[in-house]
C-alpha cells in the first residue's frame, strides 16, 4: 500500500518536469491561467475541499479529477461502514441467540476432564486445567447490585469463592454444576464481550451447540454433531458450528468491511494532501519566475521504494 501510495505521489509531481526539473516558462506556456493568485489560498482551498485550489487556479479537469476522488472514496466509505454496521447487528443478535452465561457456568467444568476432546486447548503451561479467575481475560455481570468479573485481576476473588463453594462436586468430578447462584446475573455485553467469546477458549462451554462426543470423518460434518479443535493462525483452538459461524462468517465479515471503510478513509486523507500540494506548487510556480522543483524516489538497501525526497526553490 505504502509503494502504490510513493508511486502516485511521484508519478503526479513528475508529470509536470522534465529530469525531474520544472522551469517556469515551460509552466506558463502550459498552464491555463496567468494571474497572480495566492499560492496559501489555493493550497487552503483543497485542504478543506480536494480540487477548490485547482479551481481556484482555472485547472477546472484537475479541480474536477480531485473533487471526483474525494466524493467517490466518501461513498465508498460509508458503503462499507453500513455493511460492517449490519454485520455487527448480526454477530451480536447470533451471540445473544447462541451463547448463554447460565450455560457457560454449569458446564466449565465438563472441560476439565482429559477425555473431553477440546480438553488439550484449555490447559495451563503446566498441564493444569485453566479456570477463569486465572484468566486475565473475564466477563463482566451485575448481580445482586455489585459489578462482579470472572477473574481475580482486579483483586476480587468473589467469582472465584462462590464458584467454589456451590460448584466444588462438579470441579471435583469434572461435571456440570448445578446452580441457582447465579441465574439473575446480567452480563455485561459490550465489545469485549462479543470479541471474547469467539477468541478465548475459556468462554468455549457457553455455546448452545457444544458436544462431548469425539470427531471422526463422518460426524464432523454433520451439523452440531461434536466439538472439535481447529489449527487457525498456527493456534489451536475448540470450535462448535455455532462458534465458527460466528467467527469466521460474521465478526470477520464485519471487521474486513471496516477495514475497507478504513482504506477508503486514507485515501480521502491522501487526496487531499496531493490536491493541496498540486495546487500550491502550480500557482506558486505561476507566480514566480525563478521558481523550480525536483523530486528523487528513496530506496532503501533492498532497492525497494522507502520514500521520497522534494525540494522547492524560488
Amino acid at each position: 500500500m505504502k509503494v502504490l501510495i510513493y508511486l502516485f505521489i511521484i508519478s503526479f509531481l513528475q508529470s509536470y518536469s522534465f529530469d525531474n526539473t520544472l522551469k517556469n516558462e515551460n509552466l506558463l506556456k502550459s498552464s491555463s491561467f496567468e494571474s497572480r493568485n495566492n499560492p496559501f489560498i489555493a493550497l487552503a482551498l483543497s485542504a478543506v475541499l480536494p480540487g477548490a485550489g485547482q479551481i481556484y487556479n482555472k485547472n477546472y479537469k484537475r479541480g474536477i479529477a480531485y473533487l471526483a476522488i474525494e466524493l467517490i472514496n466518501i461513498s465508498k466509505r460509508q458503503k462499507y461502514l453500513d455493511r460492517g454496521d449490519n454485520y455487527v447487528l448480526e454477530y451480536k443478535n447470533f451471540a445473544n441467540n447462541h451463547w448463554h452465561f447460565d450455560k457457560w457456568i454449569r458446564d466449565i467444568s465438563i472441560y476439565a476432564d482429559e477425555t473431553n476432546p477440546v480438553n488439550s486447548v484449555m490447559l495451563d503451561p503446566d498441564n493444569n486445567f485453566f479456570y477463569p479467575w486465572n484468566d486475565s481475560h473475564h466477563i463482566e455481570f451485575y448481580l445482586d447490585g455489585f459489578l462482579r468479573r470472572t477473574n481475580n485481576s482486579n483483586g476480587d476473588d468473589w467469582f472465584e469463592n462462590i464458584y467454589s463453594s456451590v460448584c466444588s462436586e462438579a470441579i471435583l468430578n469434572n461435571q456440570e454444576c448445578l446452580t441457582n447462584e447465579f441465574n439473575d446475573a446480567e452480563v455485561n455485553k459490550d465489545h469485549d464481550f462479543y470479541e471474547g467469546i469467539s477468541k478465548y477458549d475459556l468462554f468455549f462451554a457457553g455455546w448452545d451447540d457444544t458436544r462431548d462426543g469425539e470427531c471422526n470423518q463422518e460426524t464432523i460434518n454433520e451439523y452440531g454433531s461434536c466439538s472439535y479443535v481447529l489449527l487457525t493462525n498456527n493456534t489451536e483452538n475448540a470450535y462448535t458450528d455455532n462458534k465458527r459461524y460466528y467467527q469466521y462468517e460474521l465478526r470477520d465479515k464485519a471487521n474486513k468491511n471496516y477495514d475497507i471503510a478504513e482504506n477508503a478513509l486514507t485515501f480521502i486523507f491522501i487526496n487531499h494532501a496531493v490536491s493541496m500540494l498540486d495546487a500550491f506548487i502550480v500557482n506558486l510556480a505561476g507566480n514566480n519566475s525563478d521558481f523550480n522543483y525536483m523530486t528523487k524516489p528513496i530506496y532503501d538497501d533492498n532497492i525497494n521504494l522507502s520514500g521520497l525526497e522534494f525540494s522547492i526553490q524560488w
